[in-house]
């Protein structure tokens, strides 16, 4: 069954986007954390992201907690119209069609939308993609001008079918064994940080290329993987240096090269100081610990001389602290101008007025409810003076744009829409 394309200019998209790349199109053909996360983020920048789902959906859009039509928070989807969190964040700024990729119809449909994109983005596993036809080859085939990035957890040219999870690449990487105390078990970070680092370099990475084929006309193929994402990042520490000189590389919430300069237990709670780094901001921290003579004695007044004796610094800062209240600690440092704050857990971090006033932290925004109260989720972590920008939209139900995007922007007939989706391709 042969598209039926129209002649005339697309109409404009139902989801608009403001930023420095309006008008980027962007085929979104990405799951879990590390794809939609770059795309939101390619969202927020202005570009306008088609996510493409099989029928059944992302399988994000069954994770928990749920929002359901009563604006109710739940762990299980007791309503069948309840939405994820998940979905309801990375989703936002996007336009949702369904395409069934092992349909024979499903490649003529691509070569449709990818003559018309600027981007396209996937997370498949190795191989995957070039399978069904929508590897970077065959797009390029379509679109000379397409930028192709792929996300993967070894890279594109890796060999095997390792499967990459975040737990796996902090590993790998070697972060699990950076945090700790020396001879401890290795900790896993409380995040999923491979997973959200991996999308920050693709989005660096697109960006460049769409500035180069501004330039030359050229697209580009960009691979990304998480184990080189986060192992790069790690390698910024002299790892082996350290190890090389007897140093030791895992110091549990001090850091010996700077002391005192850690996290230290007060009466109430924990807080971080960074007095250490800098003699002026030492020598005031000994003032306020009422040790003024410390500042003079040449075992501490210097920073090589205090590394030598970190245990002992910081067992003096950690038995100041112990009884006093962090409030106090913080207000007496912060007023001698010494780097210090309470630590926070993330659920007050994420409430922080300073950080929703700039719009890097954002309410959660139901597509029906409006925002959730009490709810914050990531924002745009990059503000511009001069540039409107931001997302257009909530997150889309499953197949929301099918009749935007199949009928409106690729001109395809009612008729053939409704046969496909009969037939299983939508």
């Amino acid at each position: 069954m042969s598209l039926v394309m129209a002649n005339a200019s697309p109409p404009p998209f139902p989801v608009v986007n403001r930023g420095p790349l309006e008008g980027v199109v962007v085929l979104d053909f990405t799951t879990q954390l590390s794809g939609p996360l770059a795309t939101y983020l390619l969202a927020g920048l202005g570009a306008t992201v088609i996510k493409i789902e099989e029928p059944k959906g992302d399988p994000v859009r069954g994770y928990a907690p749920f929002v359901d039509p009563e604006g109710l928070l739940t762990m299980w989807k007791e309503h069948a119209d309840a939405m994820s969190l998940p979905i309801l964040n990375r989703g936002r700024g996007k336009h949702s069609i369904t395409l069934n990729l092992k349909t024979p119809e499903a490649r003529e449909i691509y070569r449709k939308l990818a003559s018309r994109a600027d981007v396209v983005v996937e997370n498949y596993a190795g191989g995957t993609a070039d399978r069904i036809g929508i590897g970077y080859e065959a797009t390029r085939a379509i679109n000379p001008r397409i930028i192709y990035c792929s996300l993967s957890g070894f890279g594109a040219d890796a060999m095997g079918n390792r499967k990459a999870l975040d737990v796996v690449i902090q590993a790998m990487s070697g972060i699990a064994m950076a945090s700790g105390i020396e001879d401890g078990p290795p900790v896993r970070v409380g995040m999923p940080i491979a997973d959200t680092i991996a999308p920050l370099f693709a989005v660096m990475g697109i960006s460049a290329a769409l500035h180069r084929r501004h330039a030359t006309g050229d697209g580009e193929y960009i691979d990304i993987s998480m184990l080189g994402s986060l192992t790069a990042l790690l390698a910024v520490e002299d790892w082996q240096a350290m190890e090389h000189v007897g140093t030791p590389t895992r110091t549990g919430n001090h850091l010996l090269r700077a002391t005192p300069f850690g996290l230290f237990t007060c009466a109430d709670g924990s807080i971080a100081i960074g007095a250490g780094a800098r003699d002026p901001f030492c020598h005031a921290l000994f003032r306020i610990m009422g040790r003024p003579e410390m500042s003079e004695d040449p075992r501490y007044a210097t920073l090589p001389e205090r590394c030598k004796r970190q245990h002992e610094l910081n067992a003096l800062v950690e038995a100041w602290c112990a009884g006093r209240a962090v409030d106090q600690v913080e207000r007496e440092l912060l007023e001698a101008g010494i780097p210090v704050a309470k630590v926070r857990t993330p659920a007050q971090a994420v409430q922080d007025p300073l950080v929703s006033q700039r719009r890097e932290v954002v309410d959660v925004v139901h597509p029906d409810l409006g925002a959730v109260q009490g709810l914050k989720t990531i924002g745009l972590p990059v503000r511009f003076r001069r540039t409107e920008y931001g997302h257009g939209a909530a997150a889309p139900r499953l197949g929301e744009h099918n009749g935007a995007i199949y009928g409106d922007w690729l001109g395809l007939d009612d008729s053939i829409l409704a046969a496909w989706k009969a037939a299983g391709v939508l």
